[in-house]
């Protein structure tokens, strides 16, 4: 068991530090760890709640929900047999468009995906208006080298929560 959490703090290091596919060793058998590219379009919607929050878009003539528009790109590390991939997200959306005007926002997640496609992950946001922690949940489809997410995005900051639904799909990159 330890080992096997050794194999996998070592993938997730190797993965930050964009080293090639990492092979370890247990006491049963050699485990091998895959890692690939994932990016590409995401669009969705935005619900912005609180006290904060109603203040700041009534401050910038917006209002709620907003559009969400941008792109996305995923670095996974996956055992070869299978099991959980560990995720890495980075996340770039401009907002408000229909409001004549557009609001960027980025967010890097760390997370879980599971073989069955439900993910979940966690990481800091940051916008011109100041920084916020970002909380995904979702599924994702595969198929061949295209994956569609469907996830729930809460940013939390004080006095405001911003609900997001987003869409899009990912193309796998060599």
């Amino acid at each position: 068991m330890t080992r096997s959490l050794l194999t996998a703090v070592a993938g997730l290091g190797s993965l930050l530090l964009g080293a090639a596919p990492l092979a370890a060793q247990t006491h049963d058998s050699a485990v091998v760890l895959e890692q690939r590219s994932m990016s590409g379009p995401r669009l969705g919607v935005t619900f912005v709640t609180g006290t904060e929050g109603r203040r700041v878009l009534s401050e910038h003539d917006l209002s709620s929900p907003i559009s969400q528009f941008g792109w996305h790109f995923e670095q996974i590390t996956r055992p070869q047999g299978g099991g959980p991939m560990f995720v890495v997200q980075e996340v770039f959306l401009v907002g408000a468009v229909e409001q004549a005007t557009a609001v960027p926002a980025a967010t890097l997640l760390f997370g879980i995906r599971f073989p069955s496609g439900f993910e979940f992950g966690m990481g800091p946001n940051a916008t011109p208006l100041g920084t916020a922690l970002a909380i995904g949940i979702g599924q994702n489809l595969a198929y061949g080298g295209v994956s569609v997410p469907f996830n729930v995005a809460i940013v939390t900051s004080p006095g405001a929560l911003r609900i997001s639904l987003l869409t899009g799909y990912a193309l796998r990159r060599r």
